[in-house]
């Protein structure tokens, strides 16, 4: 029994570093009850061009958020909506160490959080964790509604916050749901010939600036 307990030892700890981990994301995402930012969406998907949209997003904790445009916005619910679940609901998940990976020079930890109820839409989510700053640095997030989506953050001055200046969504272009309304959008510019080699993997970058946050700034 000595023995079988020191084996089990380091995945007990690596197992209770992962929720440790977990809940200091949680708190942090606590500390943001509302804000407001200017967002430069542009989408890059296969067969569709459309030009960039500027947008205005207000979120309000714990997983609200209001999205006001000109034009279509274009955003993956999984990624975008899905973290703030996530964190507003950690009691919902179960988190496991799934080793480390250095993103951006840093030594990234990674998190594998598993619904512990199965008739949700989220199958499961993936996260890259920088253990010094506490913010997330990729994503990767599979819904049966919306595939598999891959977010990527870089951080700025709002880093203290967790709020990224920058995120990339990598996404499967046979599951991601485009809004019906792109047909139609102003802002769309020529549909591509589909010549059959065409990628199956689109992406959608959104710069935000000027955050205002908690009404303090």
């Amino acid at each position: 029994m000595k023995y079988w307990l020191l084996i089990c030892f380091p995945f007990f700890a690596s197992a209770q570093q992962a929720e440790d981990l977990f809940a200091r994301l949680t708190q942090k995402f606590k500390q943001v009850h509302h804000y407001e930012v200017v967002a430069q969406i542009k989408p890059n998907i296969p067969l569709i061009k459309i030009l960039p949209v500027k947008a205005n997003v207000q979120f309000t904790y714990p997983n609200t958020y209001k999205i006001k445009s000109a034009g279509i916005s274009i955003l993956p619910k999984n990624g975008f909506s899905e973290l703030p679940l996530l964190f507003s609901q950690p009691n919902q998940f179960t988190a496991i160490a799934s080793g480390n990976e250095v993103i951006q020079g840093v030594r990234a930890e990674i998190i594998t959080l598993l619904p512990r109820a199965n008739e949700g839409d989220l199958v499961l989510a993936k996260i890259w964790v920088d253990p010094q700053s506490i913010v997330i640095l990729k994503s990767l997030i599979t819904s049966r509604s919306n595939g598999t989506i891959l977010s990527e953050f870089e951080y700025a001055s709002e880093k203290s916050w967790g709020l990224p200046a920058r995120m990339k969504f990598t996404i499967d272009v046979k599951k991601f749901k485009i809004p019906k309304g792109v047909a139609t959008d102003i802002n769309r510019t020529s549909r591509q010939v589909d010549d059959g080699n065409s990628t199956k993997k689109g992406n959608i970058i959104i710069e935000f600036s000027r955050y205002r946050i908690n009404h303090i700034r």
